[in-house]
């Protein structure tokens, strides 16, 4: 049978990373669909009929066609009942550190896209800070405790994850951040995970 979820990412998306992490750590088969960023696919009027922003990842599921990583991932919690809140207070949490995180490791990424795929130089002095500074404030709430919220996985660890697996690329040095660093070894440890290069393919497939 034909795995009913699509998605639409590639290799070294960080986003597409946190969707395909997801249907991985919680044995879920997807349809994977690669879009070719370099020669632009992601905004050609095909692409763009199923995503209006032009960027993956995407989402098709039935007739729903859905963008930004962390929507996607709400939705798919709510799908499956992987990784969610359990109840609406929990819910609401969840989404509060999706925003969260966002904005605070963010610079995390940026100073990876930076390096390697030679962005502008002249920004990496404020990036470098800002990233430090969001990777203490993570670090600081990560001081015992095993999971962003609660004691278990939900989709806000999916969400931050990929950004820490690749901090080589972004030069931090993880072991300034050893909440940190012991967290991401945590989701290391779950069955399914795979690292960021293993996860999607380069050509279409089933996974």
């Amino acid at each position: 049978m034909t795995a009913p979820f699509i998605l639409y990412g590639n290799v070294n998306s960080q986003p597409a990373t946190r969707v395909a992490l997801f249907f991985r750590l919680a044995g879920i088969p997807f349809q994977y669909r690669h879009v070719d960023l370099r020669t632009g696919q992601q905004k050609s009027p095909e692409y763009r009929a199923i995503n209006r922003f032009g960027r993956v990842p995407t989402l098709v599921h039935g007739d729903h066609s859905i963008s930004e990583s962390s929507v996607i991932l709400t939705y798919l919690a709510e799908q499956t009942g992987r990784f969610g809140g359990r109840d609406d207070a929990e819910k609401l949490r969840i989404a509060e550190w999706l925003s969260w995180l966002a904005d605070v490791l963010l610079p995390v990424q940026r100073a990876r896209a930076v390096r390697k795929f030679n962005g502008d130089t002249n920004a990496l002095p404020w990036l470098d800070a800002s990233a430090a500074s969001g990777m203490k404030l993570f670090d600081e709430h990560l001081a015992g405790h095993s999971f962003i919220q609660s004691e278990r996985l939900t989709i806000a660890d999916i969400f931050a994850f990929p950004w820490i697996d690749l901090l080589n690329e972004s030069a931090i040095e993880a072991t300034d951040y050893p909440n940190v660093q012991a967290w991401a070894d945590r989701i290391r440890a779950q069955p399914g995970y795979k690292p960021q290069y293993e996860l999607m393919p380069s050509a279409d497939a089933e996974c």
